[in-house]
């Protein structure tokens, strides 16, 4: 465990842009477990986000012009160890402009055997305008990052598919007077540190 948390500590603080030289959301996530045991462990209450296309972008405007829901809207691509996000899942609310991102990279590590990903976790709670984007609007996240992450941990353990949880060191403590900013210029702020989550194999009781 000590060795994990300090390979874990050392893994890279936030996402960045595809050159690397721009620093964006902080990776606040770490869950130890196979991919079937991931998508097993958020169940039908997440939807595994589809892949940027045409016909996908389509439908992103058309519900972000209706106000109307689209539970499997692609999400933009963040970079970490070179690449961006293996899996994206995301939980929709009243709209696609309400939802929560969660992306997960497989990271060069395991655990017992057992693959383990990090990740970026954050909540949509608007748009706005901006020139970052294909179609001159992003979804605007909640400043507060922590709470996103610690929903996740909340979600999973619910519905009983928490062997083990922790936090360890992360990004490091950035005050709500003083934010970071994303790649799109959203503020954020947090208290530093990663969940860190240890999948069941099946439903625990």
């Amino acid at each position: 465990l000590a060795t994990l948390a300090e390979r874990l500590e050392a893994m890279p603080p936030t996402t960045s842009n595809a050159s690397a030289r721009k620093r964006g959301d902080p990776v606040n996530l770490v869950v130890i477990g196979t991919f079937d045991r991931i998508l097993g462990g958020f169940g039908a209450r997440w939807d595994e986000s589809e892949t940027i296309t045409l016909a996908t972008c389509w439908k992103t405007v058309k519900a972000f012009l209706l106000g109307a829901n689209y539970r499997y809207s692609p999400v933009s691509g963040l970079w970490l160890f070179g690449r961006t996000q293996d899996i994206a899942l995301q939980r929709t609310r009243h709209s696609i402009n309400e939802r929560l991102h969660l992306r997960l990279w497989l990271a060069p590590l395991s655990f017992k055997g057992q693959p383990v990903w990090v990740g970026q976790i954050s909540r949509d709670i608007g748009v706005r305008f901006t020139w970052h984007a294909w179609n001159l609007t992003t979804h605007r996240i909640d400043p507060d990052v922590d709470e996103s992450r610690d929903y996740v941990v909340e979600d999973l353990s619910l519905a009983g598919r928490v062997k083990a949880a922790g936090y360890i060191g992360g990004v490091g403590v950035t005050p709500r007077a003083a934010p970071r900013h994303n790649l799109t210029g959203d503020p954020w702020h947090s208290d530093g540190q990663r969940a860190v989550i240890l999948l069941s194999p099946t439903h625990a009781s």
